[in-house]
């Protein structure tokens, strides 16, 4: 009975551990999601309110993002038109949107990647838990938004390796 309980575990997460992207701390990555494809990217505005937007993927900075492990296995998302001083987070306003704040020790900037179907993470942080996934808008502008987790598939993203800028 023990060893049919080790299989079945064994069963069920080996292939999510084998479907966790090997993240390279010093590179670049692209972001984009199942539910626009790879035409449009997780890129930022470069001024104003500094959020983040879902931009046709093109190279630009602002969807050039670099993932660093930090506080007890999350990564802090930052990318290269903001640099390391601006990392992805949620207003604690309202429906929590996604924004662009300095970086600091918040619960925000620390994002799970969670391995779900065909290689696609779901991303959560630690200020919403498990219960929000970073999804996009299925209007015009496709905006981030934080949604109920659930099987919408503007919450499963791929990470593609970018070269160095």
């Amino acid at each position: 009975m023990r060893l049919a309980f080790i299989a079945i575990v064994f069963a069920i997460f080996l292939p999510l551990t084998a479907q966790t992207p090997a993240l390279d701390e010093n590179s670049y990555y692209r972001l984009t999601n199942s539910y626009l494809g790879d035409a449009y990217s997780l890129d930022s505005t470069g001024s104003g309110k500094l959020v983040p937007v879902m931009s046709k993927s093109a190279d630009t900075a602002g969807q050039y993002w670099k993932l660093a492990r930090w506080n007890g296995g999350c990564y802090r998302l930052t990318n290269d038109l903001l640099g390391p001083d601006r990392a992805l987070d949620n207003d604690n306003t309202g429906d929590h949107p996604p924004s662009m704040h300095l970086t600091g020790n918040y619960s925000g900037q620390c994002w799970r990647l969670t391995p779900e179907r065909d290689g696609y993470i779901r991303l959560t942080n630690d200020y919403l838990g498990n219960s929000h996934s970073l999804d996009t808008y299925s209007d015009r502008e496709h905006a981030p938004f934080m949604a109920e987790s659930g099987t919408a598939s503007g919450q499963y993203w791929k990470l593609t390796p970018l070269a160095r800028r």
